[in-house]
């Protein structure tokens, strides 16, 4: 009887031990389970497990349209020169803006610059962004818009940008006197637009007129 009470009893401590082996492996299988759920929503959103950026959307303003290769303000160029002046931030007073298109022979692409023209302490300045060309022509400036100053010294009456293709590449003097110097700066982008009160295009200023 003893030895049979004995056997009953290590069965049943055996079937426990077993049941609680199972609960176990099965605890462990579904943890493991959730944290490869886990993972792969996280990869699924980000693969390379850092933080999504979010896109910046498109800032360009539009500010005129090519037609026929000839350029159509849309913004009035006198509303850009005090932006131009904030710009510049030295002082310069700009007393001329344009669009120019840069294209060295017919095979270039042509490339579209609004350039800002002025004086500073009695020594030329000259400010070129590159805008962005439309599908259908238009013509818009990004804050992403590369800058090019040219800061030509006292004797350098006037100081001119050169270009490669359709690329500005730096900056020359008109006179080629000893010391009459012509300094290229370059920046990846602007802040013409930024923090300005909302441009008036022509059409919306004659329509107003007109009523």
């Amino acid at each position: 009887m003893t030895t049979d009470r004995r056997s009953r009893a290590l069965g049943a401590t055996l079937n426990r031990s077993g049941l609680l082996y199972l609960l176990f492996f099965l605890l462990l299988a579904s943890s493991a389970c959730s944290t490869r759920e886990f993972i792969q929503e996280e990869n699924a959103e980000n693969p390379e497990g850092g933080e999504l950026e979010a896109e910046v959307p498109y800032d360009g303003v539009l500010l005129a349209q090519v037609v026929f290769d000839t350029v159509d303000y849309i913004v009035p160029t006198e509303q850009l020169m005090q932006p131009f002046i904030k710009e510049f931030g030295d002082g310069t007073v700009v007393d001329r803006v344009m669009i120019r298109k840069v294209q060295e022979t017919k095979e270039d692409d042509p490339a579209y610059y609004l350039v800002g023209l002025g004086i500073q302490n009695g020594a030329y300045r000259s400010m070129a962004l590159e805008l962005d060309l439309a599908a259908d022509n238009s013509l818009y400036l990004s804050s992403k818009g590369a800058r090019h100053i040219c800061k030509s010294s006292i004797g350098c009456g006037f100081c001119y940008f050169t270009f490669s293709g359709n690329r500005i590449t730096g900056c020359q003097c008109s006179s080629r006197a000893p010391g009459n110097n012509c300094e290229h700066r370059y920046a990846e982008g602007n802040t013409l637009l930024k923090e300005n009160p909302r441009l008036r295009p022509n059409r919306e200023r004659d329509s107003k007129k007109s009523n």
